[in-house]
């Protein structure tokens, strides 16, 4: 149970860093990397919380215990907790993109900012734009997220 209780405060401690960056310092900063970090913060907020779920469902036998890579764990997440626990498709989605918005930082060859945007390019060029509002989008959906599965592990 202590494992399940630090990855939901770890989950809540990144949501309120995100939430803190968007509302409090981007505006007064307004410098456009602090979107990246934002994104990174939700990121690691929606993967604790994943992996709540997944460890919750573990620790009552009703997954097995074999650890894998993330896409792994994402999938096992959509087939078995999604249904499960009535959580919304959106959330898995939301899961997918804020992983290709890292990863693209990562391993992208540029990353840019144009105006008040931020923009990432993959290995063919394709670009992925970052703006305020989008992200103030994924920080509502997150917490809606985050909400949900504080009240599924409820520890």
């Amino acid at each position: 149970m202590e494992k399940l209780r630090q990855l939901l405060n770890n989950a809540n401690l990144y949501l309120k860093k995100a939430d803190h960056l968007t509302y409090i310092t981007y505006p007064q900063v307004k410098d456009v990397k602090l979107l990246y970090l934002i994104i990174s913060n939700l990121f690691k907020t929606v993967e604790c919380s994943m992996n709540a779920v997944l460890y919750y469902d573990r620790l009552y036998k009703r997954l097995p215990a074999i650890p894998g890579t993330f896409n792994y764990e994402l999938e096992l997440f959509k087939a078995k907790c999604v249904n499960r626990y009535n959580i919304d498709r959106r959330f898995a989605l939301l899961i997918s993109d804020l992983k290709e918005i890292t990863e693209l930082k990562q391993n992208g060859p540029m990353a840019f900012s144009r105006g008040d945007k931020f923009v990432l390019c993959n290995k063919s060029y394709a670009t992925k734009v970052l703006d305020l509002q989008k992200v103030k989008n994924y920080l509502a959906e997150t917490k809606e997220f985050v909400a949900k599965v504080n009240k599924v592990v409820r520890y």
